[in-house]
């Protein structure tokens, strides 16, 4: 198995174990799973239980498996790539029917589709779930060229400083972790990924900095050693919900946290409440880049590849040839 497969699996298993528990609270989780150890059934979602299956994956998946194919058709990182990915997702997977596409998301495309300019004013996690891809393929390219992709990947849709900011700690976690760094360097990383962003728009809109939160999870990963305590303090002190902070943050906590526990990291993202899927999906890909491997059950991954119908293979295969790119 590839690096590009491990990483595929882990991302695409934290987005299935946290779709079912999506926008529950950190309590209403605990009291109807515990802490979340197995594929919950969709019907005991809140927000999924229309027509969602047991392993099927969400917004956050799809989304990246589009933009790596379509990397690969153009051999470019542009803005257009990325309208073109989306439009073609939007339009094969039918989220709006499914009821998970974000509203900033949903808004842009829509008009992508009519020709429509758009003012790309989203703050949610749309934005840094979706970069894993364009970090996938600048792994071994320079940071320059990395920010110009993963900007490029976010600004169609979420051209703000707060999901600009949160895109960059993410993808600056991934890239550095995917160096052997150590955790703590993985958050000083994402810090200085944030502290770009804030520099790359004009559009300011009032939120907490991102790479603030970030100096305080590095002592509380540092002072913390029980799960459910960790937990509680990222749930309560700073929030899940779907704000491109709250999930970055939360993510990189717990990714960080884990460190190579991959499956440990899944289970917490989608045990935490809240924006649960993509959290859970970041972590795991997070933790995966430390382990370069993962401890996910092969069962689990065999029922994502069957419901999905997805083949990591080809999407690695696909990463394998950025080379080829111009």
């Amino acid at each position: 198995m590839t690096k590009f497969e491990i990483i595929l699996e882990a991302f695409a298993a934290g987005d299935a174990l946290g779709m079912p528990t999506e926008f529950m609270t950190y309590r209403q989780i605990k009291e109807k799973f515990g802490f979340v150890s197995e594929l919950i059934d969709p019907k005991y979602s809140l927000i999924h239980s229309k027509g969602l299956k047991l392993g099927e994956v969400t917004d956050d998946t799809e989304q990246v498996l589009f933009l790596i194919e379509e990397y690969h058709k153009s051999k470019n990182f542009s803005e257009e790539a990325v309208k073109r990915a989306l439009l073609r997702w939007f339009k094969e997977c039918k989220p709006d029917e499914k009821g998970y596409i974000g509203p900033s998301t949903k808004k842009a495309i829509e008009s992508f589709d009519q020709g429509r300019e758009v003012e790309a004013n989203g703050t949610t996690s749309g934005a840094p779930m979706r970069i894993l891809a364009p970090v996938l393929y600048h792994l071994d390219k320079d940071e320059s060229s990395l920010i110009t992709a993963i900007v490029n990947c976010v600004i169609p849709t979420h051209n703000t400083n707060l999901a600009i900011e949160s895109s960059l700690a993410v993808g600056f976690a991934y890239y550095c972790a995917s160096k052997g760094a150590n955790i703590y360097e993985i958050i000083d990383a994402a810090i200085k990924g944030a502290n770009i962003g804030k520099k790359l728009t004009d559009r300011e809109f009032v939120g907490p900095s991102i790479s603030e939160r970030l100096k305080i999870i590095k002592q509380f990963i540092q002072e913390e050693n029980e799960v459910d305590s960790f937990l509680q303090k990222i749930y309560y002190i700073f929030g899940t919900t779907m704000e491109a902070v709250d999930v970055a943050g939360a993510a990189i906590a717990i990714g960080t946290y884990c460190k190579d526990d991959v499956w440990l990291a899944i289970r917490m993202g989608a045990s935490i409440g809240g924006d649960t899927d993509t959290i859970a999906a970041i972590a795991g890909a997070l933790s995966a880049f430390q382990a370069n491997s993962h401890n996910i059950s092969e069962d689990i991954i065999h029922l994502i590849q069957n419901e999905n119908n997805i083949s990591f293979k080809k999407y690695a295969d696909f990463l394998e040839e950025v080379d080829k790119f111009d």
